[in-house]
């Protein structure tokens, strides 16, 4: 019979021996960037480059921001997130290189291949390759100039209803406080449900919040669920296609997906059809006709892509735009001789065009796309984008070897409050994006949805709702912060969007005729 003592001897080694092997491991893992000479800060065992954040002790945006000041001064910089290295870019020639001159290098973005639903791993955000170019291609078409003129009277009405809402809540000179990421969430999503599927929506009027309710929990995830997420990401990258998990609420995902689905249905035994967003994908969905020699079985989409793609609009345009018209009104709360100056620009073009808020007179307002454009650098929704190397590649001017599959990233909000680009970056200055000044920085400097060929495909449609539902607003009320408002606010350490911890409430109010 064995002795307690042999066993414990036994027990003692085994466990010595693993944890060497683990940290020899680890250990040569972290020398991956010091073997090439690239500049990279010390890992901590385990968790890398990205401890803080892993922990939470850090939100994602001021993470990445205080990461590009530590590698300030080089033009790229070695980075690891967990046991996986990763290349930090800071140079704007190289980012040129990567997002558009030598894209077909860069054509991927990097995905955990979770096992996961189709409504999921067809998103276009997590398609690779000719897949994603293919996909691509059959959207872009629901995003032109033409198409976006087409929902602007849409747009108004949504515009109206937020209008209406306000004049009937607004009860005294003591203003109307708002939450505003909920607010102009419902506003929103009524503008997408509306403009690109066709269903009519006024969730600032429904008390439950209804659609908008439940659509804005899209990235709800229990601390569990997050915690498992992160584990999966960092130490066992390898098994994530065995793990039944997504960066999505999936309850969330199954009612839109019931919801369009319930759309789709209704235009089939109809017989309707809408010039908007879903009617092109139904559209690509038809059967294959055999005497059309310009299309193949890869352009026809089965109804796990149709309805991937219209998840990924709703949920990407309501993200986007609500996040973007709540900074702003933030920005200009805080700054009122600039909202001043834009009210003043909104009604003398509104006032040359008849009250009629046209696609013409949009285009007198410099002011206000300047004021968005300096929202969005100040605020961008994502802190930073990433590419994967589908080639080897080597990095322009120096002899830095890229391997197939290596992640690139681009430290958006780094770049953004980098003095050298923007001089005092934590002022609100909306000329720094007059013609003038933008033609002396590089364009690569100012990347709040991505560039080049795999940028943000609803850039357009974006900014087209976010600018009508300014004017609408700013014509008619004018905006402070609330009492309850802490000013600067503190970025949550859970969301890897941009969001603030508790919120952003601002006040309300009637402006005299």
């Amino acid at each position: 019979m064995i002795s307690k003592e042999i066993i414990f001897v036994y027990t003692t080694c085994a466990i010595v021996v693993l944890f060497t092997a683990v940290y020899l491991y680890y250990r040569n893992i972290y020398s991956y960037w010091k073997k090439l000479g690239v500049y990279h800060l010390e890992p901590t065992f385990f968790f890398g480059n990205a401890k803080e954040r892993v922990l939470f002790k850090k939100s994602f945006h001021e993470f990445h921001r205080d990461m590009y000041f530590k590698f300030k001064g080089h033009r790229y910089a070695g980075y690891y997130l967990g046991r996986r290295a990763s290349l930090v870019i800071l140079d704007p020639e190289i980012i040129k290189c990567i997002m558009i001159k030598d894209f077909n290098h860069f054509t991927d973005r990097q995905t955990m291949r979770f096992r996961t639903s189709e409504y999921i791993t067809e998103m276009l955000i997590n398609l690779k390759g000719s897949k994603w170019k293919r996909m691509r291609g059959q959207l872009t078409p629901a995003f032109t100039s033409g198409k976006l003129r087409t929902m602007e009277h849409l747009v108004d009405v949504c515009c109206n209803n937020m209008s209406d809402f306000l004049n009937e809540n607004i009860k005294s000179e003591q203003g109307y406080d708002l939450e505003m990421k909920d607010f102009f969430g419902k506003f929103t999503l009524d503008v997408i449900a509306t403009c690109a599927f066709g269903v009519e929506s006024n969730s600032l009027k429904d008390v439950n919040g209804g659609f908008a309710s439940r659509v804005s929990k899209f990235a709800s995830l229990s601390i569990m669920k997050r915690l498992t997420l992160y584990i999966v990401l960092l130490f066992m990258p390898g098994i994530a296609r065995f793990v039944p998990l997504s960066f999505f609420n999936m309850e969330v995902i199954q009612f839109l997906a019931n919801v369009i689905k319930e759309a789709k249905k209704c235009r089939k035994s109809t017989g309707q059809k809408r010039n908007d967003f879903l009617q092109l994908l139904l559209d690509s969905e038809t059967d294959l006709d055999k005497n059309d020699k310009t299309k193949s079985k890869e352009d026809v989409l089965t109804e796990a892509q149709v309805v991937a793609q219209s998840v990924l609009f709703l949920i990407a345009g309501f993200e986007t735009s609500s996040t973007l018209l709540t900074f702003t009104c933030y920005e200009l709360a805080i700054n009122q001789t600039i909202q001043d100056k834009l009210r003043e620009e909104i009604c003398s073009v509104l006032k040359r065009f008849n009250g009629k808020c046209t696609y013409e007179a949009m285009q007198e307002m410099p002011l206000l796309d300047m004021v968005l454009m300096e929202t969005l650098r100040m605020h961008p929704p994502v802190a930073q984008l990433e590419r994967v190397s589908t080639q080897d590649y080597t990095l322009p001017d120096s002899n830095l070897l890229l391997k197939k599959g290596m992640t690139v990233q681009i430290p958006v909000i780094g770049l953004h409050y980098d003095p050298e680009y923007y001089p005092d970056p934590y002022k609100f200055e909306p000329y720094r994006f007059s013609p003038e000044e933008k033609a002396k920085r590089s364009h690569y400097v100012f990347l709040p949805f991505g560039t080049g060929p795999r940028n943000c495909i609803g850039l357009r449609f974006a900014l087209m709702s976010t600018k009508r539902g300014m004017v609408h607003l700013l014509k008619d009320f004018s905006i402070d912060l609330s009492k309850e408002m802490t000013v600067p606010y503190e970025y949550s350490k859970h969301s890897m969007l941009l969001k603030a911890k508790d919120g952003i409430r601002l006040s309300f109010n009637k402006l005299s005729a």
